[in-house]
């Protein structure tokens, strides 16, 4: 799978964002008392237990419990074990949960507006997505912030592919299968609406038993993603485009952070901003030497055709969102860095 050159390496359309969730950097706290600890956060992702994402949260939890002194710890819930995306804002909301990391439909649970990332057609490459992250990064953090959540860091899934059990060269094709969409992303709900794709909605979690069983037979998800979820075992194909470079973020709800001491939280910020680099790097070579582990397991790889069709989608898509759904100005400052 090569990297698309011209009009090919733009990338978008179908943001289900997918899975390979929780792609962030480390969430954080709640105020729960626990044997040995002052403080336990209580932190839920999508990501598998020995997946990347798990390995650098947990990384970090051991080096907060030592930098504060054994007041703080984290305890994780890995796997989706608290419910997709959706159900774990509303536990954070609620006081279930004090932190977690998720991907961009986990933010936009929390503040639409942050699902203007996922636009179709709008990153080529990585160097474009943290431009508009860092040019933005105020931005961000008060829509998080007036929504009741801190950011402590972004994070990605990486760039999302259609992988397929039939061909998918063009648009049309996809309306041969049996698509997943997640049933919790408004911009891949409407990218299918557009497309003509009649898409079978599923949380996170169900991906898996209904590629099984048949359910659905199509679906998109990153490199790394696909092989992390297994989801890649029930697929033959991938085509050669990049949908989205699919983001995520950790988050933890204002009122956890503001009872922790300062001290505390100045550690868990620094902690957090040093991982938060490694993990993107991490992520992103992850997702390099997937793609090689897919094809060498023997998935086609299909080149697209009619790039032309994916961008009409995509400009609809746009179209019809800005101002329906996100802010305008928003949108216009977000592509005046591109």
């Amino acid at each position: 799978m090569t990297e698309q050159t011209g009009a090919l390496s733009r990338r978008s359309f179908l943001t289900t964002a997918t899975a390979a969730a929780g792609a962030a950097t480390f969430g954080a706290p709640w105020v729960a008392r626990a044997v040995g600890a002052k403080y336990t956060l209580r932190i839920a992702t999508l990501a598998p237990q020995d997946s990347s994402w798990m390995r650098t949260f947990r990384a970090v939890g051991r080096e907060i419990k030592q930098a504060t002194g054994g007041e703080v710890a984290l305890k994780l819930y890995a796997g989706g074990v608290m419910g997709d995306e959706g159900a774990m804002v509303r536990k954070m909301r609620t006081g279930q949960l004090d932190g977690a990391a998720v991907t961009n439909v986990g933010l936009g649970d929390i503040n639409k507006q942050l699902l203007m990332l996922q636009l179709p057609l709008l990153f080529r490459n990585y160097k474009e997505l943290d431009r508009v992250r860092n040019a933005m990064a105020d931005t961000f953090a008060k829509l998080l912030y007036d929504s009741g959540f801190l950011l402590m860091g972004w994070g990605d899934v990486g760039p999302l592919y259609l992988f397929s059990n039939s061909p998918i060269a063009r648009p049309a094709d996809i309306r041969a299968t049996k698509m997943w969409v997640w049933d919790a992303d408004p911009v891949s709900r409407t990218v299918m609406k557009v497309a003509g794709v009649n898409a079978i909605p599923l949380s996170v979690p169900d991906v898996l038993p209904s590629l099984q069983t048949g359910v659905v037979d199509a679906f998109a998800n990153s490199p790394y993603g696909a092989i992390a979820l297994q989801w890649y075992t029930k697929a033959k194909y991938v085509t050669n485009l990049k949908l989205a470079m699919v983001i995520g973020g950790s988050v933890i709800t204002r009122k956890a952070w503001e009872q922790l001491p300062p001290a505390h939280q100045a550690v868990m910020k620094q902690i957090a901003d040093k991982h938060h680099g490694k993990l993107l790097r991490r992520i992103r070579a992850d997702n390099d030497a997937a793609v090689k582990t897919l094809t060498a397991k023997g998935i086609s790889v299909v080149q697209p055709k009619a790039f032309g069709e994916w961008k009409a989608i995509a400009n609809k898509v746009r179209a019809e969102m800005t101002g329906s759904f996100f802010d305008p100005a928003l949108v216009n400052k977000m592509l005046s860095l591109l």
